[in-house]
C-alpha cells in the first residue's frame, strides 16, 4: 500500500478538532451526517465496503443512547473527591471535582498530549515497537483484503482458521488457564492464548481510549463526541488488523473477534459509567500512551506506546497499590502514593522483540525480552516516564508530558542499542502528534 491509500488520519498538527472532522458548532444538525460521510471515506479509502462500515457506525451509535458522563454521576464523582480531599494519603483518580471526566481531568501530563493523533498513532501503530516492523508507515505493507474478507465473511474465516471450537478456545475462553491450574504452565500453549491481548489489549485498553477521547473531546465542546471518539477509535483499531497483517488475504478467525467483539464492544461497553467508573476508581485502571512522533528527514514513526495500566489496591495498606501494566509486553511492580495526589510506580516484565505471522492461518507469535518502566503520574495523568528494553531500536526511552516542563510542550528522547538518539517535541494543541530528528552515533 502507497501513502496515498492510507490518508485517513491527515497529518496537519495546525488543524483544529472542528475541522478535522468536518464537524460544525456545538448544535449542528449536520454533524452526525458528516461523520457518517467521514467513515463512509475511511472504508473506500481501506478498501473496505460501505456495508462493513455500516455495521460498525451501528456499534458506536449505540454508544450515543448509553448513558454517558454527566448528571447526577458527575455529581456523584465530585461529591467523592471532595470527601477524599481531607484524606491526602489515599490515592484519587478524581482529582478535579467539575472536570465530570474518568479518565480525562485535564491535568498537566498525558491528558494534554491526549487526541485523536494519538489514538491513531500509537494504537493503530502499536506493533510498530517490535524491531522487525517497518516504521515509514506511509510506505508499509498493509492487510486490507484481509481486514475486508475477516468483516465481510466473518463465518468463513472462522471455519478456515480451525473451526468454532478453536475460536473459542483461542480468541474468547482462557481455557488454558485452567489446564494451567490443574497441570502447571505450558509454554507451548501460551502461544495459542490470543484471549489475553483480545481482553486486555482490545477489549479493556481500547475502551478506555474512546472513553478517555470522548470525554476529553466533550470538554472541548465537539458535538457528538461519544461518536467521533468511537469512530476514532475503531478506525484505529482497523490499521492496526492491517498494519499487523501485512501479507494476509484470506480472512481469519482472530481478526474476527478483534473487530467485532473485543474492539467495538469495548467501545460501546466503556460508554457506561457504572463500568468506566468501576475501571477508574475502583481498579484505577488508565490508558498512558507514549508521545508519538514522525522523525524528519526519513519520516518514520517513532516513540509510540499504548500502555494500559492497573493500580489495583492492597487491603489495609494505602501507601502503595500493586502495579501492572500490559502492552506488547507485561510488567509488574508497585505504585508508591506520594503527596498531593502524585504516584511512582515502577514495574519490571518483558517486551515484544519480534513478531511473525503464520503465512496461512494468520497466527501471531511473538518473541520477548527483559524491560522495565518508571512512571511518575498525578491523578492518572502521567507526567513523565523512563523505559528500558532490550529491543534493538528503543533501548532507553524517556517522556517528558506537556504541562511538566512547559504549559504547552512535552519532549522525548530515544536511545538505539547502537547509539543511535531520537528525540522531538510534542504540542498540546497538536491532538497528539509530534515530531523530532535523528542523530546518529
Amino acid at each position: 500500500m502507497t501513502s496515498k491509500n492510507l490518508p485517513s488520519f491527515g497529518i496537519c498538527p495546525l488543524v483544529s478538532a472542528d475541522s478535522l472532522y468536518g464537524l460544525e458548532p456545538k448544535g449542528s444538525r449536520r454533524s452526525f451526517g458528516v461523520i457518517v460521510q467521514r467513515a463512509r471515506w475511511l472504508g473506500a479509502e481501506m478498501q473496505i465496503p460501505g456495508t462493513a462500515i455500516t455495521v460498525i457506525l451501528f456499534g458506536i451509535s449505540l454508544s450515543l443512547v448509553l448513558p454517558g458522563s454527566g448528571g447526577v454521576a458527575a455529581q456523584l464523582r465530585a461529591e467523592r473527591v471532595l470527601d477524599e480531599a481531607e484524606a491526602p494519603t489515599q490515592n484519587t483518580q478524581s482529582l478535579d471535582p467539575l472536570s465530570g471526566g474518568f479518565f480525562f481531568k485535564d491535568l498537566p501530563g498525558s491528558d494534554q498530549y491526549a487526541g485523536p493523533f494519538d489514538v491513531v498513532l500509537n494504537k493503530g501503530f502499536n506493533m510498530a515497537q517490535a524491531s522487525n516492523r517497518d516504521r515509514s508507515i506511509f510506505q508499509a505493507a498493509y492487510g486490507t483484503r484481509h481486514v475486508r474478507n475477516s468483516i465481510l465473511h466473518p463465518l468463513a474465516s472462522i471455519k478456515n482458521t480451525g473451526g468454532w471450537g478453536n475460536f473459542l478456545k483461542e480468541q474468547i475462553l482462557p481455557i488454558q488457564t485452567v489446564d494451567w491450574i490443574k497441570s502447571g504452565f505450558d509454554w507451548d500453549a501460551a502461544d495459542n492464548m490470543t484471549w489475553y491481548p483480545n481482553y486486555f489489549g482490545h477489549f479493556i485498553e481500547g475502551g478506555i481510549t474512546s472513553r478517555r477521547l470522548s470525554e476529553k473531546l466533550r470538554s472541548q465542546g465537539i458535538p457528538m463526541a461519544s461518536a467521533v471518539a468511537g469512530a476514532t477509535t475503531m478506525a484505529a483499531s482497523l490499521i492496526n488488523e492491517s498494519y499487523t497483517h501485512p501479507w494476509l488475504v484470506d480472512g481469519t478467525g482472530g481478526t474476527v473477534a478483534d473487530l467485532y467483539l473485543f474492539d467495538l464492544g469495548g467501545i460501546v461497553i466503556f460508554s457506561l459509567d457504572p463500568v468506566a467508573g468501576f475501571f477508574a476508581e475502583t481498579l484505577h485502571a488508565q490508558v498512558w500512551p507514549s508521545q508519538a512522533a514522525f522523525t524528519v528527514p526519513d519520516f518514520e514513526l517513532a516513540n509510540n506506546a499504548n500502555n494500559l495500566v492497573f493500580k489495583l489496591p492492597i487491603p489495609f495498606i494505602d501507601v502503595a497499590s500493586i502495579f501492572f501494566r500490559t502492552a506488547v509486553g507485561s510488567h509488574v511492580g508497585a505504585t508508591l502514593h506520594l503527596k498531593d495526589g502524585y504516584d511512582l510506580s515502577m514495574g519490571v516484565g518483558a517486551d515484544t522483540t519480534r513478531q511473525k505471522i503464520d503465512p496461512v492461518t494468520g497466527r501471531e507469535t511473538v518473541n520477548i525480552r527483559p524491560s522495565s518502566s518508571l512512571y511518575l503520574d498525578r491523578g492518572g495523568s502521567v507526567l513523565a516516564s523512563v523505559y528500558w528494553s532490550e529491543v534493538d531500536h528503543r533501548w532507553l526511552s524517556v517522556n517528558v508530558y506537556p504541562g511538566v516542563l512547559n504549559p504547552d510542550f512535552g519532549a522525548w528522547v530515544v536511545v538505539s542499542h547502537s547509539g543511535q538518539f531520537q528525540f522531538g517535541l510534542t504540542h498540546r494543541r497538536a491532538m497528539g502528534l509530534g515530531f523530532g530528528a535523528v542523530a546518529r552515533g
